[in-house]
């Protein structure tokens, strides 16, 4: 009996701590990632317009003003009302002289039955006046259909902003993680020459050259932590947006700046009064102010209608009074039609009521003036911080593309022992923070004319990418300032085969700043080539 009831204490242990091991292992089995969609601008925008809920939801608000301008059609034709009754009615025989039951008799004692009534009346508006107040009334309804449309437009016009935003600041943030990589690396071939010279006799390394080494490295590390929180952050707002979710990302392409010629800002400004949803939307309020004071204004007179009406009741338990001088309250059928009057007779009370809705019209007005006069403000602090930033990114440029000669030229000579370290890092530092208010500068130039073109009310860029999208050759100067052997400085290929030369380590790996690495295409794959 022991030996059995070890066995089964046993069996049950195991089974136990296998059926634990396999919920365990259930619970612990993760879903497959789903994989990456790399999809361009014009997809971004075209999956947002399908997938984001704010924009189906005004469609739907569309649909809502139409249904209830269709109802302000039919409305006046069907007015029809219909009413109903249902009890138990006690026993009531005889006529209006003479009734063998007592009045007021117990209905538990006596014969009781059911008493049923329905009643149908409609009837047609036929005053003029009347019919004018229900003109007013469809005006109102298209006025709130024109304004469902102008918060529809609005809100695409919006999405199509926000996604280009996100779309731009993931590559910008890309940019700006290749470019940390690119300064890690010359970061490690600095690390290389000064063990080399630590070691050699008669060494130029400074004592203080590893603490600016290193300060310049973690300085890479901090900058690489920004950039890749606000490529994730971006990834996310584009995934919402498009409605993919973790899975999307973008062409691993360089942030090309938009070129454009804005033109004079009367243009802008034109372009919104004629575009801007928002315009429209302000024209169908005080539209619809209009309708309200014309309806309330009619109100004065009465509502002159042709009507019907319908009406039948039953009772089983009580006598029909065919006498047409006797009341027949309980068993009739009838129908019959002509003039009714509906007149709400209150001229003070009425009299208010035009007042405060033309308060309120005059008021929309005074709204309607005060905001074309902010959206004018709006095109203009658009145009002007587009042109701004135009010239700030071509500042830029030229600002990175002499940083990068400075730097190719210290660089090489450093790599042939002419120069310290802490010549090095100077130019270094200087190119990295050029080239890094570049890509700055194209990303706030292309989200720029993104809100100009929002602001105007303009679907579309009408700007285009730049075609040179590439790192940019040293800028060129006078002959005696050229680095000798190159006039145009050295290029990135050959700071490229500078660095497998000197260095016997291994590349930093990619940082995965939103999609992984081996997901990214093949050179030849993705047109233009971001600089490495």
């Amino acid at each position: 009996m022991r030996r059995r009831h070890r066995a089964r204490w046993l069996l049950a242990c195991v089974g136990g701590l296998a059926l634990g091991a396999g919920v365990a292992l259930r619970e612990g089995r993760a879903d497959p990632p789903e994989p990456t969609v790399r999809i361009d601008l014009a997809e971004c925008l075209a999956r947002a317009e399908r997938a984001y809920p704010g924009l189906r939801a005004a469609r739907h608000r569309v649909a809502a003003s139409d249904a209830q301008l269709d109802e302000a059609w039919v409305a006046p034709f069907f007015p029809m009302n219909v009413t109903g009754f249902m009890s138990l009615a006690p026993t009531a025989r005889g006529n209006s002289t003479y009734s063998p039951d007592v009045f007021a008799q117990n209905p538990l004692v006596s014969e009781t039955g059911v008493l049923a009534r329905f009643n149908v009346d409609t009837g047609v508006p036929i005053s003029p006046w009347t019919w004018l107040r229900l003109g007013r009334v469809r005006d109102a309804a298209r006025a709130g259909v024109r304004a469902s449309r102008g918060e529809e437009a609005r809100a695409r016009l919006e999405l199509r902003a926000n996604v280009r935003k996100a779309f731009f600041g993931l590559q910008s943030s890309r940019d700006a993680v290749y470019l940390i990589e690119r300064a890690e690396g010359y970061i490690a071939t600095a690390r290389e020459q000064l063990a080399s010279a630590r070691q050699q006799d008669g060494g130029t390394a400074g004592p203080n050259d590893e603490a600016q080494l290193e300060m310049a490295a973690e300085d890479l590390v901090v900058q690489r932590a920004t950039a890749t929180r606000t490529g994730r952050l971006a990834r996310a707002a584009l995934g919402l947006l498009t409605g993919l979710g973790e899975s999307v990302d973008v062409p691993d392409e360089p942030l090309c700046p938009y070129r454009v010629e804005l033109g004079s800002l009367s243009r802008h400004l034109t372009r919104a009064r004629l575009n801007r949803p928002e315009v429209d939307m302000l024209a169908a309020g005080v539209a619809a102010r209009q309708a309200a004071v014309s309806i309330q204004q009619w109100a004065y007179l009465p509502d002159v209608a042709l009507g019907l009406v319908a009406a039948v009741s039953t009772a089983t338990t009580m006598a029909d009074q065919p006498n047409p001088f006797s009341a027949n309250n309980n068993n009739y059928a009838y129908w019959g039609g002509g003039l009714a009057l509906r007149w709400t007779f209150d001229p003070l009370v009425n009299r208010q009521r035009v007042r405060r809705l033309s308060e309120e019209l005059a008021m929309t007005e005074a709204q309607q003036a005060l905001a074309l006069g902010g959206m004018a403000l709006e095109v203009t602090d658009a145009y002007e911080r587009a042109r701004e930033i135009q010239t700030v990114e071509a500042a830029r440029g030229r600002q990175e593309r002499w940083g990068f000669q400075w730097f190719t030229s210290v660089f090489q000579q450093f790599q042939s022992g002419a120069l310290e370290i802490g010549d090095v890092l100077i130019p270094l530092r200087q190119y990295l923070t050029a080239r890094a208010g570049h890509i700055q500068s194209i990303n706030d130039l292309d989200t720029a004319l993104s809100q100009l073109a929002m602001v105007t009310g303009q679907a579309d860029l009408d700007a285009h990418p730049d075609e040179e999208c590439a790192l940019p050759a040293a800028a060129p100067g006078p002959a005696d300032a050229a680095v000798p052997g190159d006039a145009e400085g050295v290029s990135d290929d050959d700071i490229e085969a500078i660095l497998r030369a000197s260095q016997a380590v291994e590349a930093p790996p990619v940082v995965d700043a939103g999609a992984p690495a081996d997901a990214r295409p093949a050179p030849g794959d993705r047109g233009i080539a971001r600089p490495r």
